[in-house]
């Protein structure tokens, strides 16, 4: 009943002061928003289980050897090995991702499948949505069970959710498959921010093309690629997980040193190596990172309203006085005042999850810059709701407990005796405000570092030479394959096409190409050299390559450094060619001319083929905008023939103006194809490109942004309520010939040493925190001195603003009314 009681009589404080209860429960909704949109973020990318029973045990096997950088995917046979020697799992899955062109009822669809081992769904622990899925028998003979299951996203948006497509024939890459069911509703598939459009067995030949690389990849323990999940058995935990993959891995070593010397496994959570085994651990240290700015955001929120509530505290001391002098104790005082701030809590919690709510479905929606079916779900969920319940408790608790501890330390005859004058508030009391202030301050000052330290990023990453000039350049993504056009009549599609194209008004140059830069989708092999043999066990490096037309580095305005680029004689019948950049040359010929070398890779047959490097290019960057210079290659599209292509256009106008034209050419050539047009200045702004700068510079200076302006609201409440304490103090100085820079001054003097003190130590501490980010940034260092040097003269120069108005309307007190100033 006594909770009952404080709940309505909390009601009735904040309902007589409206303007308060306003600004506090908005400042609260501010800041816990903002943490729930951070949670939501995180919680779509690390914490949220994946659709399946006991999610667990679901673990991600990764492979490192000596010599390779980083983790590396597997190979068939080391798969088979793995599964069955290891006991710390109930079973081992593996899968591939592939792209391919899908055709149902003559319409062709461009689809992203997971090729799977015949465990995959048993190992999941899932059930069709209709039909069946991959049965554990299926994919164990190369090249049989052509069979296919479909994703329920694209069941949905392909087929209408027609139950019927089961038992129908269709086309992949050529190959025909046999649909049986569709997965369950819910379940993307194991690659993560992935929505998959269906699956295959691993044993099937669709989708893989070349004569016979089934049957290479079930035996060739150098062919890797391979990603392995496993689920735990019960009981068993990562640590003895751990140790049973690196026994089999040492068993590995020794009997097939010719391609695992050096192997070491390692097994990790699912949520910690999504995608894939990260060795920077990028997606946790940058969560961890936007955890801390949102919870300091809260923290400076709620200094805010403790200092204001520590204000009313004082002013109502004579109120509590008096409840305490007729019987109320102070625990049940205490109690009040935390039902106060628990109620304001529950209300700026409640817009806080609606403006979380709202943002976190904004950045769900955030364009992508490709049309592969990538899901990023960052819409609340229980988790999410558990977590702003409990940061609206803890908010409650922060803002609650400050001005509720003075109330036990108060002297009740001491406060009636005096009345309402608050003489005896005493410097305790004034030294908590101010200690808040300088709190919010600090806070405040390393948020906008923080900010600072992005935002200056991302224009450091915008300026990055990219090896490639993007601006005036319209990409035109298609597969012919998807319309079951065979290698002849693609060909002759995209000579078509190019022509056409190019005799369009305001096309300056046309290429194709495999992939584009910075792209989600493309290609790497390994690479062997005669200068450099393998030594026993070592295997050969995988390097990102590309297929282009002889046109590409014009188009794309990449700078040849010495050599030539190709020609169209470099076609089937001539010799393989290729074009590498700079870092290649330097990494597998050093010192020496790389003109004229050879090396052997795999040709779209994977087939070992041996190139002649004709020309060195410039680096440039090929899958994201902050790596580091790495050995790339291009073939010649002319002598090994892709169906899927990239049709590139460089224009003299805006490339907007020419994106219906081309279309319409390419329809008009082959209808029925599905065309994706884009500006590469808009892809750029994709998952491998811009895209996350901007979002970490917009998402922290937003937290800057309100860092700042609480942190001047809390200055400016505080100062306004010490100057019009000493009201009646200026006025008895005033009467006796103060002048107003004198009481300017005697204002002033406090709030300067607090601003002081508050942005000295969120020096200290910015200086520590950026280097904490100092991993996430680029072209800047975390003791920039541009940002720096911005953050100290912008805030404490709104601060000192803050401060010089209430202190300019206190020199503006009439002494006569000062004097009578109770």
């Amino acid at each position: 009943m006594g909770i009952v009681q404080d709940l309505r009589y909390a009601f009735r404080m904040l309902a007589k002061s409206p303007g308060f209860t306003v600004v506090a429960v908005l400042t609260l909704a501010l800041g816990i928003g903002v943490n729930t949109t951070v949670f939501s973020v995180v919680n779509g990318m690390l914490l949220r289980s994946m659709p399946v029973p006991n999610p667990e045990q679901i673990t991600v096997l990764g492979a490192q050897q000596d010599g390779t950088p980083g983790y590396q995917a597997f190979s068939y046979p080391d798969y088979e090995d793995i599964r069955k020697q290891t006991d710390a799992f109930s079973d081992i899955l593996a899968y591939r991702v592939s792209l391919v062109g899908l055709s149902v009822d003559g319409k062709g669809d461009h689809c992203v499948i997971s090729r799977v081992t015949g465990n995959f769904f048993s190992t999941a622990g899932i059930q069709p949505a209709v039909g069946r899925l991959i049965l554990p028998g299926e994919g164990q003979t190369p090249g049989a069970d052509p069979v296919f299951v479909l994703g329920y996203n694209y069941w949905q948006k392909r087929f209408g959710g027609d139950k019927n497509v089961v038992g129908k024939q269709a086309e992949m890459d050529g190959h025909p498959v046999t649909i049986v069911g569709v997965a369950p509703k819910g379940f993307p598939g194991m690659f993560a921010f992935m929505n998959m459009d269906g699956y295959v067995p691993l044993s099937a030949t669709a989708g893989l093309g070349g004569n016979s690389p089934v049957e290479e990849m079930w035996t060739h323990r150098e062919e890797r690629s391979l990603q392995l999940k496993g689920r735990l058995k019960p009981g068993v935990d990562l640590q003895q997980a751990a140790a049973s993959l690196q026994v089999v891995a040492q068993r590995l070593a020794e009997q097939h040193p010719e391609s695992d010397k050096g192997l070491r496994l390692s097994v990790f959570p699912e949520r910690l190596a999504r995608p894939e085994p990260d060795p920077d651990g990028t997606i946790p240290k940058v969560s961890a990172a936007f955890t801390v700015l949102a919870a300091l955001v809260l923290l400076v929120a709620c200094f805010n309203i403790a200092n204001i509530l520590l204000v009313r505290a004082t002013a109502r001391q004579r109120e509590m006085a008096i409840r305490a002098a007729i019987g109320a104790g102070w625990g049940r005082l205490v109690r009040q005042s935390l039902t106060e701030s628990l109620l304001l809590a529950v209300l700026g919690g409640a817009g806080g999850l609606l403006l979380g709510w709202w943002a976190s479905s904004f950045l769900s929606s955030l364009p992508l810059g490709t049309d592969l079916p990538i899901q990023l779900n960052f819409q609340p969920d229980a988790t999410v709701f558990l977590f702003t319940a409990v940061v609206v408790l803890l908010a409650a608790v922060v803002v609650g407990i400050v001005p509720a501890l003075p109330l036990a330390k108060t002297d009740v005859n001491s406060v009636l005796r005096e009345g309402g004058r608050g003489a005896s508030e005493g410097r305790k009391r004034n030294f908590m405000r101010s200690t808040l202030v300088v709190a919010q301050l600090a806070g405040s000052l390393l948020l906008l570092v923080v900010a600072g330290l992005f935002v200056r990023s991302l224009g450091k990453a915008e300026k990055l030479y990219l090896g490639f000039a993007p601006d005036h350049v319209v990409d035109v993504a298609v597969d012919i394959h998807q319309i079951g056009y065979q290698e002849a009549q693609g060909k002759e599609f995209y000579r078509s096409a190019e022509e056409r194209i190019r005799a369009l008004p305001g096309v300056v140059s046309v290429t194709q190409a495999f992939a584009v830069p910075m792209g989600l989708i493309g290609a790497q092999d390994q690479v062997i050299t005669d200068e450099h043999p393998l030594e026993s066990g070592q295997v050969a490096p995988n390097v990102f390559d590309n297929y282009v037309t002889p046109s590409y580095f014009e188009t794309l305005r990449i700078s040849l450094k010495r050599g030539r680029t190709f020609t169209d004689a470099d076609n089937e019948k001539a010799p393989h060619v290729a074009v590498i950049n700079e870092t290649m040359a330097k990494t597998f010929w050093p010192n020496e001319d790389a003109l004229g070398r050879r090396f052997k890779t795999k040709d779209s047959d994977h087939k070992w083929a041996e190139f002649e490097v004709i020309g060195i290019v410039q680096d440039g960057k090929y899958k994201g905008i902050v790596e580091d210079p790495m050995p790339f290659f291009y073939k010649s599209l002319a002598q090994e023939y892709m169906s899927l292509r990239n049709i590139q256009v460089r224009t003299s106008l805006p490339p907007e103006n020419l994106e219906l034209q081309i279309a319409s050419t390419i329809r008009e050539l082959a209808p029925g194809l599905p065309v994706t047009v884009t500006t590469m200045d808009e892809e750029l702004q994709g998952l491998n490109g811009y895209m996350f700068f901007r979002l970490g510079a917009q998402l922290s200076g937003t937290m800057g942004l309100l860092g700042l302006a609480l942190a001047v609201v809390g200055v400016y409440s505080v100062v306004s309520y010490a100057a019009a304490q000493r009201t009646h103090e200026i006025g008895i100085r005033m009467a006796l010939g103060a002048e107003s820079r004198d009481v300017l001054k005697m204002v002033l003097s406090g709030s300067l040493i607090m601003i002081a003190i508050g942005v000295g130590v969120g020096l200290l501490i910015s200086l520590a925190g950026a280097r904490a980010v100092a991993s996430l940034l680029v072209g800047v260092s975390p003791s920039d001195p541009v940002t720096f040097i911005g953050v100290m003269l912008l805030l404490p120069g709104v601060a000192l603003l803050a401060c010089l108005i209430p202190a300019y309307r206190a020199t503006r007190v009439d002494p006569l009314v000062a004097l009578r100033y109770e």
